[in-house]
């Protein structure tokens, strides 16, 4: 083959590994939530690395004629190790890749890596020396690297993707196709490199360049989600900030309100007082309406206060408070949605947790609303505080309509609700988890579709 026709498939051949490196360097991986991005470095130092001995190898083969003698084998032998280098770190993509997909794979195909690297130290260190001083014993060990490392790793690594991908796409995510084309462009240059001698055919580098462009442009694709996710995470940052300003408009509502309802309260309070001042001798029947007046009043003033605790802005002081107390202001407050709902609460007064107390209030009223909106009417809803050497659990328990695994792995997220439109922002647990990690704390969720839901919030003490 003339040497420029050789000279531009080997600069394209390692070019397209260098962009496969290229590709996932420059994408941000920091706040993604896929499980590939944590495995993608293997791949890029595949790319580079494969790169680097494709053009390495370039030079060999054009100023072959230069090099003396006496360095020819050891310059083979250098290019080889270099490309066993780059299927090192393809056999680690594999390792990572594999991991992430479900149990019966990952084991089955960490198995088969393992036996992989046994077999290619088992044919290849007890003859090295051997192997090292002759030109066959060289033929012998390239065999080995690229039948055993090379294929293998490739092959794994491809399944390994195209099972990831395919993955994706039956949770109806598009760029699910996209790897599952990478994985298997990485197959066909398996079996390309590993199994096919590249003095075959002219035309073997030719068709690994066409399979290294396949995975180029199918990973270039299947990566845009990457950039699709940070978009999607500003927008909800956007979104919540203007949640937030409206929820603060909402808050400065309240506790106007609040204000204006406590004035006419104490003008009722006053009444009665005066009323019963004048009537002194008033009969059982006017006793008792009186006692229900006082009741009611007493009742609206304190759900005014509770509000007003509420609605007012966070201070970001802490305090040793009592979660009983907590507990307990979170479900008077919600006294008007638990009439159909019995909620239990299992927690000793002598509980404390170094603070905030209206951000403590907020998370458990947002926890026990979610439970009234999936319990049926006359369900129970358990509240139960346990206190240790080095924490507080506080569980938030419901026998209602739960959630499915697919659901549940999205509770968390932003504006994300299984409500009917107009019932829920999604925002509920969102801020739930938010409030708890303030609190040097986590939340846990565990619900079954149909069998109720189970929050878990553990709180690791703070001494001040």
């Amino acid at each position: 083959m003339p040497v420029f026709i050789t000279f531009n498939i080997y600069l394209f051949y390692g070019l397209v590994f260098f962009s496969i490196g290229c590709a996932v360097v420059f994408r941000n991986f920091r706040f993604s939530q896929l499980k590939v991005a944590s495995t993608l470095w293997a791949l890029a130092a595949f790319g580079f690395t494969h790169a680097f001995h494709e053009w390495s190898e370039l030079y060999v083969i054009i100023f072959s004629d230069h090099i003396a003698p006496q360095y020819q084998l050891l310059t083979q032998w250098l290019c080889l190790a270099k490309l066993l280098f780059s299927y090192i770190a393809l056999m680690v993509f594999a390792w990572q890749i594999l991991s992430i997909t479900n149990k019966r794979v990952a084991l089955i195909g960490h198995a088969v890596l393992v036996a992989i690297i046994v077999s290619y130290l088992w044919l290849l260190i007890p003859d090295l020396h051997d192997l090292a001083v002759n030109k066959t014993g060289f033929l012998e060990a390239s065999q080995y690297t690229r039948v055993l490392i090379g294929f293998g790793s490739a092959s794994l690594a491809g399944i390994g993707m195209a099972v990831y991908g395919n993955s994706l796409r039956q949770e109806n995510h598009h760029y699910g196709l996209y790897f599952v084309i990478s994985g298997v462009g990485l197959l066909i240059y398996g079996v390309l490199s590993g199994l096919v001698p590249t003095d075959y055919h002219h035309s073997v580098p030719v068709l690994r360049t066409l399979a290294g462009g396949l995975i180029l442009v199918a990973l270039f694709k299947a990566l845009k989600v990457f950039d699709l996710e940070k978009e999607q995470a500003t927008e909800a940052k956007l979104t919540r900030a203007i949640e937030a300003d409206k929820y603060k408009a909402i808050g400065q509502l309240a506790m106007g309100v609040a204000h204006e309802i406590n004035n006419p309260l104490a003008s009722s309070t006053l009444a009665l007082d005066l009323w019963e001042r004048k009537n002194k001798d008033h009969n059982e029947t006017d006793s008792n309406y009186l006692y229900r007046a006082r009741l009611g009043i007493e009742r609206a003033s304190a759900i005014s206060k509770e509000l007003l605790s509420y609605a007012r802005p966070a201070s970001g002081k802490k305090n040793f408070v009592a979660i009983s107390d907590v507990l307990g202001s979170a479900v008077q407050l919600l006294s008007h949605r638990i009439k159909h709902h019995q909620i239990e609460i299992n927690c000793s007064d002598d509980i404390f947790l170094y603070a905030e107390q209206v951000k403590l209030e907020e998370l458990f009223i947002n926890l026990i609303c979610n439970a009234i909106d999936a319990s049926p009417d006359y369900q129970s809803i358990i509240v139960t505080a346990v206190q240790e050497k080095t924490k507080v659990t506080v569980q938030v328990k419901d026998s209602g309509c739960g959630m499915s695994e697919e659901e549940l792995s999205k509770a968390t997220e932003l504006f994300y609700s299984t409500k009917p439109v107009g019932k829920g922002t999604g925002l509920g647990l969102a801020i739930c988890e938010q409030i708890t990690s303030l609190h040097n704390g986590k939340m846990h969720i565990v619900s079954s579709k149909d069998l109720g839901t189970c929050v878990e919030l553990t709180f690791y003490r703070e001494y001040y």
